[in-house]
Parts: C-alpha cells; structure tokens; sequence
C-alpha cells in the first residue's frame, strides 16, 4: 500500500476542484476568491510545488477557516510531506465542517487505511459510501472493500467489491480482489470470469499471475498456466507470490 500512496493522493486530487460548499457567513465575491485560491493551491499540489500550495490554501482558510475541502486539501498535501498528525487534523476538521461532504470523508477514510487503523477507515468509508450521487463512489467501496479485508472481515468485503462493480463494471482492483475471494470459495467460473475481466484493464501483477496459474490448473489449461508461471518468474522473481508458486509445484 505504501509504495502506491502518492498514486492514489494524486488520484484523489484530480477531483479535489469541486465547488465546495462555502461556511454560512461566506457569500458572494469572498466565494470565488475562496475557491480560486483552493483551485490554485490544488494546482500548485499536484505539481508538487507543496510551498506554493500552502500559500494559497492559507490565503482560503483566511477568509473561509471552516471550509472542509480545503482542510481536505491541506490534510492531502501534509500526508505527501509525511505531517502525519497535522494531516489527521486538517482531515477531521474537514469532516467535522462537511459531516456530509463524501470526497472529504473518502479522503479521511484513505489516509486511516495508509495509517493501518483500518477500523477507523471503514467508519469513514462506510459513510462516504451512504452518498448515492457522489461520482467517486465505486472507489469509495473498492476501498472499503479493501479495509474489511484487512481486518479479516471476508464477508463484508465481498458485498463492497460487488457493488463497486455494479457501480462501474471496470473497477479494476475491485474485480481482482473479489476474483480473489470467488476462488476461495471455489467458484471457479465466476472467478475466471472477474479475472478476465481485470487483466483487459489492468497490466500483469504477481497476484494477478499467481491466480492466473490457480485458475488454469482448474480448468487444466496447461498452455495458460505455463505462459503466467514463466511471467511470474520472469518478471517477479523476488516476489511472495513467485514463492507461493514455486512451493505449490
């Protein structure tokens, strides 16, 4: 998880420029000037240029101090810098000023999980999912799908990578990790059909190659099965998962 953070930040901040919704005493021109300043400082984030960032968040938080997406802002661009605990802060006050805002609580609910307190994610995952019009939402559930398995909790994260996948049938991670749990539970059809489907989206992985041969033996498909171990030991020959391969032969 650690070594695709900066992805899934960077991620998140390509739907950071949203129009918040703006404190009760905030109206008019200060609005604008709030949300340019927010859009500039998002801007500024994605490039890296974190000072410059900082410049034009502050200018916003100056004239809007209860404004939840550009506390959500400041905790993204902290959790970059590895300020841990400022970003906790920024990130709960920016649940605490938009308890409904769902790309903040999404937000919230991924830098838990990067912290491993995955119970905490889920609560704040799990109400992030509640928004039916918010347009994040299959990764909403892909990501909650992600936190249950980390505490062992197979059954709801089953039902979080099926309704990712209802929500958008290309839920990449949410087709490879609910493969994954088909073929526990030995439905192997379905399991091959949901690993088809990832590997049209997604490039090769050692647990994607790894299943790949599991399923091939299933179904005795020895050309498949030697195409993915030959993969897996030449592209991942380091990996747990090209272990996990060698100790199965």
């Amino acid at each position: 998880m650690n070594r695709l953070l900066p992805v899934l930040l960077l991620a998140m901040l390509a739907s950071c420029a949203s129009s918040p919704r703006p404190s009760d005493e905030i109206t008019g021109v200060t609005e604008e000037v709030v949300q340019k300043q927010l859009e500039l400082g998002i801007g500024y984030l994605r490039q890296r240029s974190y000072q410059r960032a900082k410049d034009n968040l502050n200018r916003a938080l100056d004239l809007d101090p209860k404004n939840a997406e550009v506390h959500e802002a400041f905790g993204l661009l902290f959790q970059l810098e590895g300020e841990y605990e400022l970003a906790e802060k920024h990130f709960a006050d920016a649940v605490r000023f938009g308890p409904d805002n769902a790309k903040v609580r999404n937000s919230f609910g991924a830098f838990l999980f990067s912290q491993q307190r995955f119970p905490e994610a889920i609560e704040q995952l799990s109400k992030a999912s509640e928004n039916r019009f918010y347009p994040n939402r299959p990764a909403v559930f892909q990501n909650l799908g992600l936190a249950y398995l980390r505490v062992g909790d197979k059954e709801n994260a089953d039902y979080a990578f099926t309704r990712a996948i209802q929500l958008n049938p290309d839920q990449a991670r949410a087709l490879l990790e609910l493969a994954s749990i088909r073929y526990e539970q030995r439905n192997y059809v379905e399991a091959r059909e949901l690993y088809r489907r990832h590997t049209r989206l997604s490039p090769k992985t050692p647990k994607t190659l790894l299943l790949c041969v599991r399923l091939a033996r299933i179904f005795r498909d020895q050309n498949e099965e030697a195409s993915c171990a030959e993969a897996l030991e030449g592209i991942f020959p380091s990996s747990p998962e090209y272990k996990e391969y060698r100790e199965s032969l």
